[in-house]
């Protein structure tokens, strides 16, 4: 059961659950109706940025999937992020509820068709988590960040069912975000970020400084089920399959440190357009860190007054495209980036897409430290709208945002994926208490969008990790 929220002054929502009902995960027989917060009528007056409407949406210039056209998220659009209770994740209570005691479970994703629609397997919802032991500090958790695997009757309350994949098989050190599609009867791809080289073809450093060579990689398995749960064979098999070029992508050799060199998070799917499979994932411009100079295509329309510092040529993120070129998807061909973020943010992280409407909405994850000197946003969800996979696409609200954490609790939610019926799921990384910060490492509630043309709408706030299937297979 869940008491009602209640919405502050400050326009702040708070999710007022009682701690044993929500431990207890009773579970929605449907999609639970949850109180409308605001219809996009009444927040028209006070919502500060807007994007395009859904027919110029329609209307933005479309490119093929590997002509060399690349977006950008201007700075000056950057410039509009702005906090409203259509785009404020709502607050919560510190005594929120954990799926499990054995592991820190962060970026998710769900068992999906290439459709990227949620499925079930013999009546089980399945979801794919990072996970690592909860005896180990909270912020040590990447270091050994594995794959593990959840399983859930309703799509709500979930059994941490172990890891995906046999990490002395394993091609690196870590395993980072990715992808699961079943592609066959019972087969499974999962596409995922392999982090480190073993040294000695074996071992991993257990020590600072860890080994950040990403490269993207896909393994093969089996899933299985039966009245009691799910589990996986297989995976014993790893290739990769993508490498950063150096060209359109930075390398490792290329970034300098602390700033970020990321070539990681591949989402999977097949484009209805052409039919062909790619995948969308994080990178950062290709060249030597700081050698990138700011272009007006990355500036825009600038106010009087606004100065560049100097260091925003070192945020260079962006939205990388791939191709499949066999049907085992083994083989694949880096393409131009979709979108770039430089001189605005050096973070574009978990990309992934959502096609509505006849429309491409691309979105993203970042973080305020993540922001160049200058310009600022929530952690959240950033999104953008385009007419086909590669388009010029133009920012969600004017300003990419589309859900931040509140002022009030900065980093409450992080690694958000926006579904393609539109709940968005994230996981809980720290809630700020009287005695300091409450580490999450679980799901946090999923929420509810609404989306016209460009903008989009915080509708509904629906339970504690609920992923459902969107189809049953």
């Amino acid at each position: 059961m869940r008491r009602p929220i209640r919405l502050l002054a400050t326009g702040v929502v708070t999710i007022a659950l009682a701690a044993t009902a929500a431990s207890a995960g009773a579970a929605p027989s449907a999609a639970p109706r949850g109180p409308k917060l605001q219809s996009s009528a009444e927040v028209a007056a006070s919502k500060q940025t807007y994007g395009v409407t859904a027919s110029r949406a329609a209307k933005l210039k479309s490119y093929a999937p590997t002509a060399n056209f690349t977006a950008t998220w201007k700075r000056s659009d950057a410039l509009k992020v702005s906090m409203d209770s259509t785009n404020t994740t709502p607050i919560i209570p510190e005594n929120f509820p954990v799926i499990s005691n054995k592991v820190w479970q962060w970026d998710t994703w769900p068992l999906t068709g290439m459709n990227t629609k949620p499925i079930t397997y013999k009546g089980w919802h399945v979801i794919m988590s990072l996970v690592a032991p909860r005896t180990i500090p909270y912020g040590d958790r990447h270091w050994v960040a594995r794959i593990g695997y959840y399983y859930s009757r309703d799509g709500h309350n979930w059994k941490y069912g172990g890891q995906l994949m046999d990490e002395a098989r394993g091609i690196g050190c870590m395993e980072w975000a990715g992808t699961a599609i079943k592609t066959g009867k019972n087969t499974v791809r999962q596409i995922y970020t392999t982090v480190g080289a073993k040294r000695g073809g074996s071992t991993c450093r257990t020590t600072p400084p860890f080994d950040v060579k990403q490269r993207l990689a896909i393994s093969k398995g089996k899933i299985h089920a039966d009245s009691k749960g799910v589990w996986f064979t297989g995976f014993t098999s790893h290739k990769i399959i993508a490498q950063p070029d150096g060209k359109f992508y930075q390398t490792q050799a290329q970034g300098i440190a602390p700033y970020d060199y990321a070539f990681r998070d591949p989402f999977m799917f097949r484009n209805p357009k052409d039919k062909k499979v790619y995948a969308v994932f994080e990178g950062n411009t290709g060249g030597v860190t700081g050698s990138h100079r700011c272009s007006s295509r990355d500036l825009g329309n600038l106010p009087p007054g606004h100065t560049v510092d100097p260091e925003s040529t070192k945020f260079t993120g962006n939205i990388g495209l791939m191709v499949a070129t066999n049907s085992a998807l083994t083989k694949w061909k880096l393409l131009p980036p979709l979108l770039s973020a430089n001189c605005v943010n050096r973070q574009t992280e978990r990309p992934h897409v959502v096609i509505k409407n006849g429309l491409y909405y691309l979105f993203t994850i970042s973080h305020k430290f993540t922001y160049a000197p200058g310009v600022t946003g929530p952690d959240g969800v950033y999104g953008f709208v385009g007419s086909s996979l590669r388009s010029d696409y133009q920012p969600m609200n004017g300003s990419g945002l589309v859900l931040g954490n509140p002022p009030e609790a900065p980093e409450q939610n992080y690694s958000h994926e926006v579904l393609p019926n539109l709940m968005v799921q994230s996981f809980i990384d720290q809630v700020p208490t009287a005695n300091g910060p409450r580490f999450g490492g679980t799901l946090a509630p999923t929420l509810q969008l609404g989306i016209d043309g460009a903008n989009s709408y915080l509708t509904r706030i629906l339970p504690y990790g609920y992923i459902p299937a969107m189809a049953g297979n």
